[in-house]
């Protein structure tokens, strides 16, 4: 099977102008969180989502959204919406995106959502976006479903190979790993990345 691969954290339109979709299946870009030095304005992101080459699907990266920022993501042209913290129940009624539910793993796996709109499950770290890895092993008493599952937080390309063959995700998600030290990503080390999935696949 071939693992997917998710990039997020993208910020500026020279970082996805040269992406290949043959090598990347979604990309993602942080909206509405001041705290992360990878947040962007709606209309920053316009601008990034433009350059997105065709086939990459788009993904708008947000925490505890509101129902305005959720339309705001429909508008600009997002594929789905990524939800971390809470997921209200009146952007589940008034909007129609696809999302991928965020599971912060810290003491065992929380029950899972279940919804028609939830369309995969990214587990991650209990700090997201901290580059940190949880315990995998975690996911082994968690019943799969029919939702596809995304595998994030902390992976690189000396482990990704390792969990691929544990959790056998349907897609794996980076951002920490794959950037410069001064921030911005790097495409040698986002080239590493994608090799070291091709091997484990």
């Amino acid at each position: 099977m071939k693992t997917k691969i998710k990039i997020c954290g993208f910020k500026t339109t020279d970082e996805v102008k040269n992406l290949n979709p043959a090598d990347i299946d979604f990309m993602g870009i942080v909206l509405f969180f001041p705290k992360s030095r990878r947040s962007v304005s709606v209309e920053q992101a316009k601008k990034i989502l433009a350059a997105v080459p065709s086939g990459i699907k788009k993904t708008a990266v947000t925490v505890s959204p509101n129902l305005e920022q959720v339309q705001a993501v429909e508008k600009a042209g997002f594929d789905y919406l990524q939800v971390h913290g809470t997921l209200e129940d009146e952007i589940l009624e008034k909007t129609s995106i696809s999302i991928i539910r965020a599971v912060n793993i810290k003491n065992g796996v929380p029950e899972l959502e279940i919804h028609p709109r939830i369309k995969a499950f990214l587990f991650d770290a209990a700090e997201p976006g901290s580059g940190k890895p949880f315990d995998w092993n975690a996911l082994s008493r968690v019943p799969r479903g029919n939702r596809k599952w995304v595998l994030a937080g902390g992976l690189n390309p000396s482990n990704v190979g390792d969990a691929i063959h544990l959790i056998h995700p349907d897609m794996v998600d980076v951002s920490s790993s794959v950037e410069k030290p001064e921030g911005g990503k790097d495409f040698h080390k986002i080239h590493a990345f994608i090799e070291a999935v091709r091997k484990a696949d």
